[in-house]
């Protein structure tokens, strides 16, 4: 099973968005990141959770276990509820490509424990606005 954590930066909020994702199968860990335009910061963590979910697919990934820093994200896929309308547009995408997979569970993981991801994201970010 994949490991995916993903983790997105923000400059302002909303501000200037990059999103970072890493991919860690059996064969080869991918490192990618993303610009995701002015966005606030949790519209930029869906942007980067659907991002993640893009780049597992074209990769083949079948099963994956996706870390992320985000309760809201993890709160809303493992409820299958969405309680904001304003990321509907997202959710419906993650549900979408959630069907190309076999398995694919959720985990909260705190920031510290994201670090990697949170580090690309943040560095991605800096890219954009130096």
């Amino acid at each position: 099973m994949a490991k995916i954590f993903f983790d997105a930066a923000t400059k302002g909020n909303p501000g200037v968005s990059a999103g970072a994702v890493i991919i860690i199968t059996e064969k080869e860990r991918i490192i990618e990141t993303t610009s995701l335009g002015y966005l606030d910061n949790h519209s930029a963590e869906w942007a980067t959770f659907v991002y993640a979910l893009e780049l597992a697919k074209y990769h083949d990934v079948r099963n994956a276990l996706i870390f992320t820093d985000s309760k809201l994200i993890e709160d809303t896929m493992n409820s299958r509820e969405l309680n904001n309308q304003k990321f509907q547009s997202y959710y419906l995408k993650v549900k979408q490509l959630a069907t190309s997979f076999d398995l694919l569970f959720v985990k909260w993981e705190p920031r510290k424990k994201n670090k990697e991801a949170n580090h690309h994201a943040q560095q991605a970010l800096y890219q954009l606005t130096k």
